[in-house]
């Protein structure tokens, strides 16, 4: 695989992240932000620091956009016009809106595009997937995913623009595993409870929970908190149910996935850490080999949901969402 030329824009956690698993891969990285930290995230995890977007895209052959969501299109579209493929960080973009501008963009251009939605390269997840996808777990599927963490930064809250809150931002990753694992959501009906709304729960910051039902007849519960401290900064969970058995994992687990039924003998997940996982296969699509598990399409369907259950939470009425091919 030939070295890739990497512009990276951010330098804060998901930036660092980004930046150990392409230097891991083997890729030459130069970093950008506006906020000053480029440099020090440069010399600390390797890379070359540079002063403005232009300088980044100048000769790269893909941008990395882990930058606050509200900065995602204008990052992504001065790529795509200089004829830079494009890596984001979840979301890909404030609203539906911006992120179709962003796919057509890419298509026309013929610019490959890729959504980083990390959870999807976590081995547990990536083997739930397996399972359904080979009928494992029968039929009449039941799903609960949560993801709780840390809420540190003052720009995903719900009242600023730069990310949505939380059913925009830190849900996407539960709603992404549901649209991937069954596939197209009809109908979305959604909660909030936060500063704005009603008192969250003791120790958390917001909680968004969302019921999807999904055209092949699953029908999946995701629930997302921002808790008020640090420890642990992330716990994910999923419980799948189905004619043939049920898959319970939790990240604090010792032992991480219990199964019972059919699908114990068909089990099993190993594999490299979340985003080294993804940006080797994100560096393979773009040197030659296997497109990615993420494409476009998945970015625009995980927006479209969340934006229903933020309508949703904020109407206190589900909203339906049109099956792919049909009239919107």
């Amino acid at each position: 695989m030939r070295q890739l030329e990497v512009a990276l824009i951010g330098a804060g956690l998901i930036a660092r992240l980004h930046l150990e698993a392409w230097i891991t891969v083997g890729a030459s990285v130069r970093v950008h932000s506006t906020d000053g930290r480029a440099a020090e995230l440069a010399r600390e995890c390797g890379g070359k620091a540079v002063g403005s977007l232009d300088e980044a895209l100048d000769g790269a052959d893909l941008v990395d956009i882990c930058s606050p969501t509200d900065s995602h299109h204008g990052i992504a579209m001065a790529a795509i016009a200089a004829g830079v493929g494009v890596v984001c960080e979840k979301p890909l973009a404030a609203s539906a809106t911006e992120a179709e501008e962003i796919v057509t963009a890419a298509e026309q251009a013929g610019v490959r595009l890729i959504a980083a939605h990390d959870v999807r390269f976590a081995p547990a997840y990536a083997r739930l997937h397996e399972l359904v996808a080979a009928g494992r777990l029968g039929t009449g599927t039941v799903a609960r995913f949560t993801v709780a963490g840390h809420h540190p930064r003052p720009w995903t809250g719900h009242a600023s623009a730069a990310s949505g809150g939380i059913l925009t931002d830190q849900m996407l990753h539960g709603v992404d595993i549901a649209y991937w694992v069954f596939g197209d959501v009809v109908r979305v009906h959604a909660q909030y409870q936060g500063e704005i709304a009603a008192p969250a729960p003791t120790g958390a910051v917001a909680v968004g929970t969302v019921v999807l039902t999904h055209a092949g007849g699953a029908l999946s519960h995701v629930v997302s908190r921002w808790t008020a401290t640090p420890e642990p900064p992330y716990r994910l969970t999923y419980q799948v149910s189905g004619t043939g058995g049920t898959v319970t994992y939790d990240s604090e687990w010792p032992q991480e996935i219990q199964v019972l039924g059919d699908a114990a003998a068909h089990f099993g997940h190993f594999g490299e850490p979340p985003f080294v996982a993804e940006i080797r296969e994100f560096a393979q699509a773009f040197t030659g080999g296997p497109e990615s598990r993420l494409g476009p399409q998945d970015a625009l369907a995980a927006i479209r949901i969340t934006q229903a259950a933020a309508e949703s939470a904020w109407t206190g009425r589900a909203v339906e969402l049109p099956v792919k091919g049909s009239a919107a």
